[in-house]
């Protein structure tokens, strides 16, 4: 048992004086110590100095000797165990007090037991009291432990505590719960529970609109969107996003809601994602703009710690609510409830993220800058400040005071799932960067930076997931990019990029499968390769996954495209082929995809307008060698100008023909060894048989 031995109290004897008493000192007449006191004020005063060690140690990627900080909070957690077990305490203090060392518990150790038996016997007190405050934070911390063992029962717990809550009606802590519910159903993921999180999130909305607490309405219609946009991809789920972002942006006029800066970014994100699942780049640029405005200058109610007080009108606690409760009064005496969420820097990081998706497909003509976005966000994670900004053309610096150690005191696991959370992030900006210098066949900085991504990734591996699905895909796009064909063929045949994967996996799942098939039907196309005849077979195992492909115009593009290059002995091949050619070319338009209308035009010309002469066979070469030269695609550039020196020669313009053969047959040079075939008789690149 943890403990400290109190002290024992002197009992006083009768002595025989010889003398006169001596003054009463000042000493003497301090009043006696209070235990009680000195012990509880002892455990904060522990706790805030291990907590003031969190944000360095944290972030001191685990190369540190943890003895001395769990050596504080033992010594807290002991201080507390003693004064609830060796003094009698007022109600309202051994409950507060409760309640304190089994947060502390459930914070800082894996021993649930305890805080589990410590929060029932408080749960008893506060029912005898009538403590509805102290009672209800208990409740929900109760929650989250039984959720630890055993999930089922702490949905079950949770049914009644709302039920209760509601008999009572104490509406903030009907939302509390019930938004806790929505968390707890959430990490499960089935489907059920998805439904079951959607049912919490309209009773919510139901209760906040009939008392009118706009914020409350907001932020619930907020997280179902990014709910609905999180689980399907799909037109149907992204309608669902957006008609719940409607009745979120129905409520920012209110003075309630304006005043939170958190909701107005977190619907402009989820706004924006809707716009990049849909492929809709014009919609994307101006929802871009309108995320970046509402980031650049945040105001002070946005915590440095990440905290989110979401004000309510109800003002139905019985008791004052605590000052660190799920339930509290704001500076102004609001009634608020207390959500944690991201501090504005890692938004802000996110929103660099979002801003190089969304200019991604102008990239190269827009001077890079969605490289460098990427790559500012990399450096403000690893807090290498630069005067470079990609949102305005001065950087709005970061508040700086959750960067000093200690500045904001909280538990350690806090500290490291922050720190987990924007390693991930900075995975994602480093696995989009490679995915843009793959782009434009920046090979060797590709694979320079892709070895930096699978050493931030080694340090989250137990969170990877689908990051890790992606990781395995982008290191086969680099190995076929690069002529390595064989290493890409077996990465993209492992089993998780089967196309035989189950229908109800993730839709990035799903779509790494799509896709990992089309690269296989790439590099087997040829007759001369030994799998070739697998072909046909690869072809047909991507028509269960057709709705999924005709759900997205870039599937769709790259789908008719491969359709068109393959042999179908079974369809009239010309009509069938300008009909694939015709379909990819125009949802690569829709989407602005350079690389893929620069790809579909050098097919058409090579198909329909080889050995043509005429000004329209010219126009489509050129097209193709305009596309490719400012997509800065060193490959397509090379075959590009194959195609326009042919036109030429047949037009009997051969000098110039030779000149622009001469420029291709230069960046060929350049290219990796492994994509590049010579013609043997004219000694210029044949590229890809395309015939």
């Amino acid at each position: 048992m943890l403990g400290f031995s109190l002290p024992q109290k002197q009992t006083s004897q009768p002595v025989a004086l010889t003398k006169p008493a001596a003054p009463v000192s000042a000493v003497s007449q301090l009043p006696p110590i209070d235990y009680q006191l000195l012990l509880l004020s002892l455990a904060e005063d522990y706790l805030a100095a291990a907590h003031g060690q969190g944000s360095l140690r944290a972030l001191a990627e685990r190369e540190f000797e943890m003895q001395q900080y769990y050596k504080l909070v033992v010594t807290a957690l002991s201080c507390l165990e003693v004064v609830l077990k060796r003094f009698k305490l007022e109600p309202t203090v051994e409950a507060a007090v409760r309640l304190r060392y089994a947060s502390v518990l459930y914070d800082e150790t894996q021993n649930m037991r305890e805080a589990e038996q410590t929060l029932s016997e408080g749960i008893k007190l506060c029912d005898r009291y009538r403590f509805f405050d102290l009672k209800y934070n208990m409740e929900h911390l109760l929650a989250q432990v039984l959720f630890e063992g055993s999930p089922r029962a702490s949905l079950k717990f949770l049914d009644g505590v709302i039920s209760d809550a509601e008999a009572y009606q104490h509406t903030a802590w009907v939302y509390g719960l019930r938004f806790l519910k929505v968390c707890l159903l959430l990490k499960l993921s089935s489907h059920q529970d998805i439904l079951s999180g959607f049912a919490q999130l309209k009773s919510i909305a139901a209760i906040a609109e009939s008392h009118g607490d706009k914020a409350i309405l907001a932020i619930a219609s907020t997280i179902e969107a990014l709910i609905h946009l999180r689980d399907s991809s799909s037109a149907e789920g992204i309608e669902q996003a957006q008609r719940a972002l409607a009745t979120a942006r129905s409520q920012q006029l209110d003075a309630q809601v304006r005043g939170i800066p958190q909701i107005v970014v977190l619907t402009n994100i989820v706004d924006l994602s809707c716009s990049l699942q849909q492929c809709d780049t014009s919609q994307a640029m101006k929802k871009m703009q309108a995320m970046q405005a509402s980031l650049e200058n945040p105001n002070s109610s946005w915590h440095p710690d990440g905290l989110l007080l979401i004000p309510i009108q109800s003002h139905d606690v019985s008791r004052t609510p605590s000052g660190t409760g799920l339930v509290r009064r704001d500076s102004q005496g609001s009634l608020c409830i207390v959500f944690r969420w991201a501090p504005w820097k890692d938004v802000y990081v996110l929103g660099y993220l979002l801003s190089s998706i969304s200019t991604s497909h102008k990239n190269t003509s827009d001077g890079l800058k969605s490289e460098q976005m990427l790559k500012e966000g990399i450096r403000c994670l690893e807090r290498k400040w630069s005067n470079f900004s990609a949102y305005s053309e001065t950087l709005t610096m970061f508040t700086e005071v959750d960067e000093k150690p200690g500045s904001i005191p909280e538990p350690i696991s806090n500290l490291a799932s922050r720190h987990r959370w924007r390693q991930t992030l900075k995975c994602f900006l480093q696995l989009h960067l490679v995915f843009t210098l793959c782009t434009r066949t920046a090979w060797t900085v590709a694979k320079e930076c892709f070895a930096e991504l699978q050493t931030t990734a080694t340090s989250i591996a137990e969170d990877l997931n689908l990051l890790d699905l992606l990781i395995q895909y982008l290191d086969g796009i680099i190995s076929q990019g690069t002529g390595q064909l064989n290493t890409a063929l077996s990465i993209f045949q492992r089993p998780c990029f089967s196309p035989t994967i189950p229908p109800t996996s993730s839709s990035t799942h799903l779509d790494l499968a799509i896709l990992s098939t089309f690269n296989t039907c790439l590099i087997i196309r040829e007759p001369s390769h030994p799998s070739h005849h697998l072909l046909p077979t690869l072809l047909s195992s991507l028509d269960p996954h057709l709705p999924r492909i005709k759900s997205s115009k870039p599937l769709t593009s790259a789908h008719n495209l491969i359709l068109a290059i393959s042999p179908n002995p079974t369809t009239p091949t010309i009509i069938k082929t300008k009909q694939y050619l015709q379909t990819s070319l125009a949802a690569a338009k829709a989407t602005a995809n350079n690389q893929l209308l620069c790809i579909t035009l050098s097919l058409m010309s090579h198909k329909f307008f080889k050995g043509v002469v005429g000004e329209q066979s010219e126009k489509s070469a050129r097209a193709s060698e305009n596309l490719a030269r400012k997509g800065m695609d060193a490959l397509w550039r090379s075959v590009s100008a194959g195609v326009v020196g042919e036109t030429m020669e047949l037009a009997g313009r051969g000098e110039e023909a030779e000149r622009v053969r001469g420029v291709g047959r230069e960046i060929a040079r350049g290219l990796p060894e492994g994509v590049v075939r010579w013609e043997e008789e004219e000694e210029e690149e044949g590229e890809m048989d395309v015939s």
